[in-house]
């Protein structure tokens, strides 16, 4: 019934061109849609670091959730991908270039109406699912040829500007969207933009830029796209992007891949001073099989921001959430982030004034890391 309704409406925008799905695969969804359901009412542990918000430590008590909750974090990726790839035409999964092609077309309305993954494609026919925590992140595949990642070169000695802003040495900060199309629906109309920058995260990344500036570090905003034509190769494109502008200036300690959730506009909305913004939630990749074995280091500086942002601006910050199937490309760098500000129910508005205070929570802790504090 979920995907009959999916037909329906890709008629209807696509000039009654409805893909059809082979029934062994609508057999499949069928089944992976009641396991799923009947596994909600069995719940189990293990799973608890997954809850939105929560993390192991010192962030509080572990909750238990649903074997639905665990499958819907971790399970499912290569099936669903197998599925669709026998459901649809291959122009949908290798990109094309012919301006309003039928896979061209599929695969774009999938993303604008949120179903890039096989959550938000249940959830859409399930409103129950809607409340879980955003998989926009769930699929990371490698490149096949891995670029080195250059080593971090500090800068020598303390200049005249950096003392006047407080620093030991300025620090070299890079902002990067791997999802560069997530855009903020009630203020573009539609949750992913792939023609104008200025809609998307990526002038919340270029706001952000500017705050840390005035704080006196050194940045280097990204404008890059990763995602127009293949959504699942986006952290293999962005890791080019990311490990180019580390050769280019070694010298960069902070590396920054700044996102929007896509989960309920209640967790990710609250008031300070007065003002409707956009939460801060901090993604950290612990896949040691990756090549990531210094994923600590990543976890160690996140908690130091969570706190900090605590301390500063209460209830702005979600907490911190453990993956441990991806790396986030957080492997270039011991303080690389994924950061997401506010969600795709915010307003554009709303996820930049978030900016400020992400840009003096963070002054603060790297001022704290370079004199030991």
């Amino acid at each position: 019934m979920i995907w009959q309704r999916q037909v329906i409406v890709i008629r209807l925008e696509r000039n009654n061109r409805g893909l059809p799905l082979a029934p062994s695969n609508r057999v499949l969804l069928a089944l992976m849609a009641t396991v799923l359901l009947v596994g909600s009412l069995l719940p189990i542990w293990g799973w608890g670091r997954e809850v939105e918000g929560v993390t192991q430590g010192s962030l509080g008590p572990v909750p238990r959730t649903s074997l639905l909750a665990g499958l819907w974090q971790r399970g499912g990726s290569v099936l669903w991908q197998g599925l669709l790839r026998s459901a649809f035409p291959k122009p949908l999964w290798q990109g094309t270039t012919a301006s309003g092609s039928l896979g061209q077309g599929v695969a774009l309305w999938l993303a604008e109406q949120g179903l890039t993954t096989p959550r938000a494609f249940l959830a859409w026919g399930v409103p129950v699912l809607r409340g879980l925590t955003g998989a926009g992140h769930e699929i990371e595949l490698l490149p096949a040829n891995e670029p080195v990642v250059p080593s971090l070169v500090l800068p020598e000695g303390t200049s005249e500007e950096a003392a006047a802003f407080g620093w030991k040495y300025t620090p070299h900060v890079l902002i990067y969207h791997t999802h560069d199309v997530e855009a903020f629906t009630p203020t573009s109309g539609k949750p992913h933009v792939y023609d104008d920058p200025e809609q998307t995260i990526v002038r919340v990344g270029a706001k952000l830029a500017e705050e840390l500036r005035e704080l006196g570090m050194d940045v280097t905003p990204s404008r890059a796209g990763h995602v127009k034509d293949n959504y699942t190769a986006a952290y293999a494109e962005s890791l080019k992007t990311v490990t180019a502008a580390l050769k280019e200036k070694p010298s960069i300690e902070y590396v920054f891949d700044v996102h929007r959730d896509a989960v309920p506009r209640s967790a990710t909305t609250t008031v300070i001073d007065g003002q409707t913004v956009g939460r801060l939630f901090f993604l950290v990749g612990t896949n040691e099989s990756l090549g990531h074995p210094r994923w600590r280091e990543n976890l160690a500086f996140a908690q130091a921001l969570h706190n900090k942002v605590e301390e500063l601006y209460p209830g702005l910050s979600r907490g911190i959430l453990q993956r441990s199937t991806t790396r986030f490309n957080q492997h270039v760098r011991d303080y690389a982030l994924l950061i997401e500000i506010g969600g795709d129910k915010n307003t554009m508005e709303e996820a930049l004034r978030t900016t400020k205070m992400l840009a003096r929570a963070l002054a603060e802790v790297i001022r704290e890391q370079q004199f030991g504090t």
